[in-house]
């Protein structure tokens, strides 16, 4: 699938961009932002991410994401994983001390879901769409793409994107174009959902 193999590498591109273009010695020509003392991220767990997710994309705390169909992802499969807790049935009282060996997999798949959620109601119902509407009906255009990629910023990350960051999603639409060229994929609804899981998955989105 176009997205099992892509989506790695847009992760890491948009990852770079977004740690690189933070750098203190890339000043251009404005002074240098004064480093934390501690210079410490730390990983949106008890909820968080599952919660910022939601509002971001719009969606119920219920609809982010379901194991198999059937079981919330956060609060039945993976609350234990990425960092909740759960004293009445589990005896857990304490986040784990250490995070585990499955918590980046667990939080790659509340994004995948919650995006492809939403791409999937944005194409679906176009009129109702809430990110993704034009790229459903008319397009896509470079201008429909720059536009969205912006969205997806502004909704996940809650700030503007640079231009940088919104060039680096359009020139991932033509990887789509070409990887699914010949088959049945739509590569416009595909990069929706891996621009969205990219910028889900940036350090940005998933410490604080």
């Amino acid at each position: 699938m176009f997205l099992d193999r892509q989506i790695l590498c847009a992760c890491v591109v948009l990852a770079s961009i977004t740690i690189t273009g933070c750098s203190s010695s890339d000043t251009r020509g404005i002074d240098p932002a004064i480093e934390s003392a501690k210079a410490r991220v730390k990983f949106k767990d008890q909820g968080r991410y599952v919660r910022d997710l939601a509002s971001g994309l719009g969606l119920g705390q219920d609809e982010v994401c379901k194991e198999l169909g059937l079981y919330d992802c956060y609060e039945v499969a993976h609350r234990i994983t990425l960092g909740g807790v759960e004293p009445y049935n589990r005896g857990i009282r304490e986040p784990l001390p250490v995070a585990p060996v499955t918590k980046p997999i667990a939080a790659d798949r509340v994004a995948l879901n919650a995006c492809a959620t939403r791409v999937d109601r944005d194409f679906d119902t176009p009129g109702e769409a809430l990110m993704f509407g034009d790229l459903a009906t008319i397009g896509p255009t470079e201008e429909q793409l720059e536009a969205a990629a912006s969205l997806i910023y502004e909704r996940l990350l809650r700030r503007a994107a640079s231009t940088r960051e919104v060039r680096a999603l359009v020139s991932f639409y033509d990887e789509a174009v070409e990887e699914l060229d010949g088959t049945d994929d739509d590569p416009t609804r595909e990069w929706a959902v891996g621009s969205c899981f990219a910028v889900a998955t940036t350090m940005e989105g998933l410490f604080y």
